[in-house]
């Protein structure tokens, strides 16, 4: 993993630093913005709670202004809040948008990919009904002999409500490896087994048996499934901060789905893009894959 960090930073060096330094001003002055009219706001309701506060002591103001008062209150204060809050949001979208493909160059050279990949969720077994497959982003490119897709996924449940209701929201990552397996392997984290007709097998790996089921269509070929191979899969939970992970294996493709509250995400307002290491939880999302391919085409 260091060494294809290191290619990361050269690259953010050479290559990104140049065309981030005017991002990098952008950010600077949205902070200074933020800050200033959220510390308004802030000591606005101060303001207000104050007068509140005098008014209970003194009876200076009519009784009937106080419910005013202590609405301008919450409202100021709250709004100091949202404000910080929804800037944070904006910003991160702006990082997908405009800084996340500076990042798909150094290994595998990805891109972004328009076409859905139903085939590969259906054919998977990982998923029950679902009534609409939405990409949010994709992209594309190769590794070691491997075509990799990541994508941020969600998959619509089949209800009619006026609020979608999602039977998974998060990054899916789709391997097409140079080698193939004679079977048809699931491994589902243990917060959300779902139903399936494969048998359950045990791979003597006790750590992994503490958090994940394993199915397989047969008992062969199963092989893969080894310590070193569990030591990747555990990273991946931690690095892309998942609630749920499920993993296929069928013939020569891997589907990864890792449960996420926001997927594609990276980066924060109040720090510097500037710095290499402020991208490092980024960076390592994309060497979890690169190293799970090495593991399996070996």
């Amino acid at each position: 993993m260091n060494d294809k960090k290191q290619l990361y930073y050269q690259y953010f060096q050479d290559e990104i630093l140049p065309v981030i330094k005017p991002f990098e001003a952008e950010r600077v002055r949205t902070v200074r913005k933020v800050i200033f009219t959220s510390v308004l706001f802030f000591f606005t309701g101060i303001v207000f709670a104050g007068l509140f506060i005098l008014n209970a002591v003194y009876s200076f103001i009519n009784p009937i202004v106080l419910p005013i008062l202590l609405f301008l209150m919450y409202v100021f204060i709250i709004k100091s809040i949202i404000n910080v809050i929804i800037a944070c949001r904006e910003f991160e979208r702006q990082l997908v948008d405009k800084v996340l493909p500076l990042f798909f160059e150094p290994v595998a050279r990805f891109r972004r990919w328009p076409e859905k990949d139903l085939e590969t969720i259906l054919s998977s077994k990982l998923f029950g009904n679902f009534d609409e497959l939405e990409e949010h982003l994709c992209i594309f490119g190769f590794y070691n002999n491997t075509a990799v897709r990541i994508s941020d996924t969600r998959l619509t449940m089949p209800v009619r409500s006026s609020v979608k209701s999602y039977l998974f929201k998060g990054t899916m990552i789709k391997l097409e490896l140079s080698k193939s397996i004679e079977n048809h392997v699931i491994l589902l984290s243990k917060n959300q087994k779902k139903a399936n007709n494969f048998m359950q097998i045990n791979p003597h790996i006790d750590d992994l048996n503490n958090y994940l089921y394993c199915f397989a269509q047969k008992s062969e070929d199963v092989n893969f499934i080894t310590e070193d191979f569990w030591n990747v899969i555990k990273n991946f939970g931690e690095t892309y901060t998942a609630k749920g992970f499920s993993l296929a294996y069928k013939d020569n493709v891997v589907l990864i789905a890792l449960n996420q509250k926001k997927p594609m995400q990276f980066g924060f307002l109040f720090k510097s893009l500037l710095k290499a290491k402020n991208y490092d939880d980024l960076i390592k999302r994309f060497i979890i894959v690169f190293d799970l391919i090495d593991l399996l085409n070996s």
